[in-house]
């Protein structure tokens, strides 16, 4: 994970955010790699985050903009040739796949200054996944939480 900050930011002075897109969340791409149950989790566990970092979800007058970009990109590893005879314990081992296909999949978050209109803190994070990943909620807002580490908290006043 990657994140970068505008040194000239003063997070102190922010309180609320919203979605970039009209505070609706969007995103773009094909459904099979965008399921919408998925980016329903991004979206929530994004949205959880900032509330816990102290960020309250306001209207499009709210002080940061967020927004995220998931990226999928098909890679291929060459496989290892390996001597049955020096690994005797395993199972049904197969080589005649040469290559390992696998996804290497990135979620960007950028949040804005709304007044100001340019972005002052931005996350990038890489994960290898699966040809066809299963992720999970708890997967997903586990991921969620390492892309927004760094982003700072603020104390939230408590009702």
């Amino acid at each position: 994970m990657k994140s970068s900050s505008d040194p000239k930011a003063n997070f102190s002075e922010y309180t609320s955010w919203c979605w970039l897109n009209d505070c609706n969340p969007s995103f773009e791409g094909p459904g099979y790699l965008y399921p919408k149950p998925i980016m329903d989790d991004i979206i929530n566990s994004i949205a959880e985050e900032m509330y816990h970092k102290g960020y309250e979800q306001h209207d499009d007058s709210s002080d940061l903009l967020v927004d995220f970009q998931v990226i999928f990109k098909e890679d291929s590893s060459k496989n290892a040739i390996v001597d049955e005879q020096t690994y005797p314990l395993w199972d049904n081992y197969i080589d005649s796949e040469l290559y390992y296909r696998y996804l290497v999949g990135t979620l960007i978050i950028d949040i804005a200054d709304r007044r100001k209109g340019n972005v002052i803190w931005r996350s990038v994070t890489e994960k290898y996944l699966p040809n066809n990943p299963q992720l999970t909620k708890e997967e997903i807002s586990k991921g969620i939480k390492k892309a927004l580490k760094d982003f700072p908290d603020r104390m939230r006043e408590e009702d």
